[in-house]
Parts: C-alpha cells; structure tokens; sequence
C-alpha cells in the first residue's frame, strides 16, 4: 500500500468516525436512553473514545506528511496536526468544564455544550479539508 492510499484510509477512518459519533451516535443515545445523565455518559464515552482514535490518526498523518517534506510546513501538513489540536483541546480541556457545568447544574452548560460543538467541528472541518486536499497530489508527492 502506497503511503497515499494509507493517509487516504487514515483520514477516512477519522473523518467517518467524527460522523458517525456526532451525527448517528450521540444524538441516538440521547433519543433511546431515557435517562438524560445516562445519554449523556454514554455519548461522552463515545466522544472520549474518538478523541482517542482521533489521537492516533492525527499522530500517524503527521508522521507520514512528514515523511518525504521539506522542512516547512505545508497545508498538507498542518490539517493533521490542526485536527489533533481540535481532538486534544475539545477532549482534555473543554469537555471537563462541561461535564463540572453540567453536574453543578450551572447554566454555563449550554455555552461550555456549544464550545465543546464548535471545536468538535473544527476538528471535523480539518480533517475534511485534508481529505479535500488528497486527490489533487500529484504522482511525486505520495512520499
């Protein structure tokens, strides 16, 4: 397997994996558990294991960008690591704030729910870009 068609299946696995988290498995926890405090352990253990997932992928496109470059940093390059930026922030630094706001019962949840989104979709909208990006390499650049 050529390192293209690996950073194709890396990226595609990340990407769908924000999808089908975001999109499908926390808004269906939400729609299925009656409980809302058990929906929402459930879609946090769904965003914590993508944010781990998210971890690894952003770490090994970083590395097979890095394979082959000059010593600068392209587009190409920087979406991985701005994804993994996205992962670790929203993961290990506002998702605790929401989960405190939200068993204090503060009203600070809804702003700490809507940061937690927005940066969970810039980290969707980077490695989209990426995966955007990926077909326009030329034969040379596969490196």
């Amino acid at each position: 397997m050529n390192a293209l068609r690996l950073r194709w299946f890396i990226a595609a696995l990340w990407l769908g994996g924000l999808a089908a988290v975001g999109l499908i498995g926390a808004p269906t926890a939400f729609a299925t558990v009656p409980e809302k405090m058990l929906a929402a352990a459930v879609a946090s253990r769904m965003f914590y294991i993508m944010a781990l997932a998210a971890i690894v992928f952003g770490m090994l496109l970083a590395v097979l960008e890095r394979i082959g470059h000059e010593a600068t940093m392209a587009a190409d390059q920087m979406l991985p690591l701005a994804g993994l930026f996205f992962a670790v922030l929203g993961e290990f630094g506002v998702v605790p704030q929401l989960l405190a706001a939200a068993a204090a019962q503060s009203p600070q949840a809804g702003t700490w729910h809507a940061l937690a989104s927005a940066v969970y979709a810039l980290q969707a909208i980077c490695v989209a870009a990426y995966v955007w990006r990926l077909p326009g390499r030329r034969p040379g650049q596969d490196a």
